[in-house]
């Protein structure tokens, strides 16, 4: 009998597969209102946040590289949870196509304070091993992306841009993948990819 092993980069194209088409929809038909659209869904995945070093580094990966749109930027300032300070912190969401749905945060809980340890704490680049995540990205003009996606500062380069071939769907033959993985200056794993169509 034979095996398929489901690679998270065929979970992820199975997954946008079957997303309704409403939620894209939902923006407009709810004259841009996010908290409206997510009201229509029991659960959502709204937005996963990562906690970056320094966010003007990272904004010239996710925002200048990938083409992501910054909708939300403030600086918070409060008291600290635990010590006797105030705590300056930057949080910005960017999205890709949705306001909503897919958004990455960035937040740098020590902004206001350029010489807190958090800020030089070292790089782990743990590869695919559990307790680490990899984000997922399908775009359109990979190879045209890849020289801004590469210059950007702290980038480490797994793999660039190859063919990847994967099942298709039941008899569909198969489904064609422009597949690049790389660290961004944190650590994180990121997988932007362009599914071909011919």
């Amino acid at each position: 009998m034979k095996t398929t092993v489901m690679t998270p980069l065929l979970i992820a194209l199975l997954t946008l597969c079957i997303i309704p088409p409403s939620i894209g929809q939902q923006s407009a038909e709810t004259n841009g209102n996010p908290i409206e659209s997510a009201a229509d869904f029991p659960l959502l995945l709204r937005r996963t946040t990562l906690i970056v070093r320094d966010i003007d580094t990272s904004l010239a990966l996710y925002r200048d590289g990938l083409g992501m749109e910054v909708i939300y930027d403030q600086e918070i300032t409060r008291p600290h949870s635990s010590e006797d300070r105030e705590q300056k912190l930057r949080l910005i969401f960017l999205k890709a196509s949705h306001d909503y749905v897919g958004v990455v945060g960035l937040i740098d809980y020590e902004y206001g304070y350029p010489d807190h340890p958090a800020h030089s704490k070292p790089v782990r680049r743990e590869g695919f091993t559990p307790g680490n995540a990899i984000l997922l990205f399908n775009v359109e003009g990979l190879e045209t992306k890849w020289p801004t996606i590469t210059s950007a500062p702290g980038v480490e380069i797994i793999s660039e841009p190859k063919l990847t071939a994967y099942p298709g769907y039941g008899d569909n033959g198969e489904i064609r993948v422009l597949v690049s993985k790389f660290y961004d200056a944190d650590g994180y794993i990121l997988e932007v990819n362009q599914i071909l169509s011919d």
